[in-house]
């Protein structure tokens, strides 16, 4: 939807049975967040060692999966100050 092409001719190009334009393939490494040069290698390669959104797990880069992770910690933190006080309240309440 944000080429602005159908799913019908965003699949040709990813089974080969269309070439993109050069402005179609900055698009689309826009959209992912990739450098345009990962088209062109069989393996991506980072252009430096800051850019670790290359390295993908999934559908998620690295960055997203530690902040994913972060996000859990925060959670599981909360969660257990929830448990106290919930504690605390039943021992007064008694």
């Amino acid at each position: 939807m944000e080429l602005g092409i159908t799913a019908g001719a965003y699949a040709k190009i990813e089974r080969g049975e269309s070439d993109p334009s050069a402005t179609r393939l900055l698009q689309i490494a826009e959209i992912l967040e990739v450098d345009v040069a990962v088209f062109f290698h069989d393996h991506p390669v980072p252009l430096n060692n800051a850019q670790d959104d290359i390295k993908k797990y999934g559908i998620a880069t690295q960055r997203e999966i530690e902040n994913i992770h972060q996000l859990i910690l925060a959670l599981q933190k909360e969660l257990e100050s929830l448990k106290t006080e919930i504690k605390s309240n039943k021992k007064v309440g008694k």
